[in-house]
């Protein structure tokens, strides 16, 4: 069963609601395609402009010949080492991070390097900073944030657009350790060797695990590699990014090294502050309202006896947009997070930023559909011709499989 499209918002407001991260997609889709047209014509791509990196505004980078004939590699630069199995992720995840990327764009006969930093204070406050050149970085050119239900995009300038939506993961938190045996078990993810990277404050490198897939993960959509269009990427034992390389047409087009990766620092609050007007609902912005937790809003409303197990309920809300309300339940575990969103057909978020899914059994709403996205999963339901319930998690999918089997209607 397909996910249901009918009545949905446009993709402009997820554009909206996490603009540094989907531009990122947009950018590498675009490049992908000219990509391929490229090696159908048997020539190089000539004009167009560079591929850059998340907000797609960093002109302002170093700019370096690539030399040689053959251009830059598409393999990884971390060093192979010999180990048995995959890498396990630790349940022990930091609840906070630093990290700093060199991150390169190939065009041509040229690279392009700039600086993206990220900061993470699990699970709802995140900041990307995009900055000209080499790391640390010169000048500022893109700055995105994100708290609970609400979403900022700072440009060049300073100027600011605000928005209000449901609340999810931070902005630029990487949320697939989880998933990974269900991204493995789908071919969404193929394991490959074992690598350690090198890190300032590291003496012997990081080690991670090597996956190729199909897009890149800030993009929140994951798909299957082939052989000519692919991602490769090394998540450490926290499942951080070390190192990601993006092919199309066999030719790599960007490329992400970690320089800096500082787990559980004390972040700043006042750094992830969002103040000013939001933009109304008539440019895609919405109204979060919280409501009774105690009271269904609506007949028929699916609900939880109680929390998850280990998480307490954040409260309940109504999400108020141009185009439909819904209501979104929030739990909260420490660093992870259970969000149970539901409402009319009108009201329903766009997922068609997301890769394929897959039929589950989710008990009283019917069979739905288990969406992977670099995020956590969400699982969709339409158990009636106008209702639609998505629950999304942190969580592993079985567990999150679990917790939508045991919803009741009010």
């Amino acid at each position: 069963m397909a996910p249901k499209t009918t009545h949905r918002r446009a993709p402009s407001r997820t554009e909206r609601r996490q603009q540094a991260l989907h531009r990122r997609r947009q950018q590498a889709t675009a490049r992908t395609a000219a990509a391929r047209r490229s090696a159908r014509r048997k020539r190089l791509l000539k004009g167009g402009a560079a591929f850059v990196v998340l907000a797609g505004v960093v002109a302002g980078g170093v700019t370096l010949s690539m030399g040689g004939d053959d251009g830059p590699s598409t393999g990884l630069r971390a060093k192979k080492i010999s180990a048995n199995g995959r890498l396990a992720i630790t349940t022990s995840l930091p609840a906070a991070y630093r990290a700093v990327y060199r991150a390169e764009a190939y065009q041509d006969s040229t690279t392009t390097v700039s600086t993206e930093e990220i900061l993470v204070q699990r699970p709802f406050d995140g900041k990307v900073s995009i900055r000209e050149g080499e790391p640390p970085g010169k000048a500022g050119q893109f700055e995105g944030r994100s708290q609970f239900s609400v979403y900022a995009n700072f440009s060049e300038a300073g100027a600011a657009q605000i928005a209000g939506d449901a609340p999810t993961v931070a902005l630029g938190d990487v949320r697939v350790g989880a998933s990974l045996d269900a991204l493995v078990e789908q071919g969404l993810f193929v394991p490959g060797d074992r690598r350690r990277a090198s890190l300032p404050g590291a003496a012997k490198g990081r080690e991670c695990q090597t996956y190729r897939t199909g897009s890149p993960l800030q993009s929140l959509k994951i798909t299957a590699p082939t052989a000519t269009d692919y991602v490769d990427v090394c998540l450490d034992v926290t499942g951080l990014i070390l190192e990601e390389v993006a092919v199309a047409a066999g030719k790599p087009t960007q490329r992400l090294t970690a320089t800096t990766l500082e787990l559980n620092p004390t972040l700043d609050p006042a750094g992830f502050a969002i103040e000013g007007e939001r933009i109304g609902a008539d440019q895609g912005g919405s109204e979060v309202t919280e409501v009774d937790r105690t009271v269904a809003p609506a007949p028929g409303y699916w609900a939880l006896d109680a929390p998850p197990s280990g998480f307490t309920q954040k409260g309940r809300y109504l999400i108020a947009g141009s185009e439909g309300s819904s209501y979104i339940d929030v739990y909260v575990r420490g660093v992870d997070i259970v969000t149970v969103r539901q409402g009319a057909p009108a009201g329903e978020p766009d997922l068609t930023d997301a890769g394929p899914g897959k039929d589950v059994d989710l008990g009283a709403l019917g069979t739905g559909q288990q969406l992977l996205r670099s995020v956590g999963p969400t699982l969709v339901a339409h158990p009636g011709a106008e209702s639609f319930v998505h629950v999304t998690g942190t969580l592993s999918p079985a567990e999150l499989q679990g917790l939508a089997t045991s919803l009741r209607k009010s």
